[in-house]
């Protein structure tokens, strides 16, 4: 039994305890943070506001409130918790933030280039030959009397006669061409992660990341004390 005021069980056992979370989530996130904050928050999966409220009222569950009634505490109590996620929301969201305390370089550097060749070759060749040939021969049973090319063409006497003549012509040419384009494509990706320009050993770096670690919901729950009876 209460002997001041009024425990918190007594007023859940009134309003219920849904009701009694409820003050003390009465703050809006999009007041403090920005959307990606918010979305970093929640895809950690750390924390959420329902669960701090819950840790809120079991830790307060048997300890008067410091207000003469439960309405004026419930009006204190939704001012106070905005007050405080103002201060600890953006320490929430640090916290959030994926973080490897064993390296402190990561970046990736990538390399692209491309070479483009062509060639052209141009080729000709001719050649021309001219060959002229011709024959007579003349049997006469004359030989005093002579008989010329010319006669015998133009039907003069002769036993026998035989001629040929021939002519040939040769022209040969040779044109080439030839062209082409070619391309090059060099590229790399080299990834650097790491610890660089830290002397100190991967233990010593670990335990000074958990140094820095706050326990934000206990710091929250320790900021509430006030709001109940220091007498119990």
């Amino acid at each position: 039994m209460a002997t001041y005021t009024i425990k918190i069980r007594e007023i859940i056992d009134f309003y219920g305890r849904e009701e009694v979370e409820s003050w003390f989530k009465d703050y809006e996130l999009e007041e403090y943070l920005t959307e990606e904050q918010i979305a970093t928050i929640i895809n950690a999966g750390i924390w959420n506001k329902n669960k701090l409220a819950r840790k809120i009222v079991d830790h307060y569950y048997m300890r008067e409130i410091g207000f003469e009634t439960p309405g004026l505490f419930a009006n204190r109590v939704k001012a106070r918790m905005q007050e405080i996620m103002e201060d600890y929301l953006p320490v929430i969201y640090s916290n959030a933030i994926k973080f490897d305390p064993l390296v402190n370089v990561d970046f990736t550097e990538t390399f692209e280039r491309s070479i483009e060749s062509e060639s052209h070759n141009n080729g000709s060749s001719s050649s021309n030959s001219n060959s002229n040939s011709s024959g007579l021969n003349v049997n006469s049973d004359t030989p005093q009397g002579q008989i010329s090319k010319t006669d015998i063409l133009q039907g003069a006497y002769a036993s026998s006669t035989s001629a040929s003549e021939s002519e040939s012509h040769v022209q040969d040419g040779t044109t080439t061409e030839n062209s082409g384009t070619g391309n090059q494509n060099e590229n790399y990706t080299k990834k650097t992660k790491g610890n660089s320009g830290v002397s100190a050993t991967a233990q010593a770096l670990i335990k000074q990341y958990r140094d820095i670690i706050r326990a934000v919901d206990r710091e929250i729950i320790e900021e509430l004390n006030d709001m109940f009876m220091g007498i119990y």
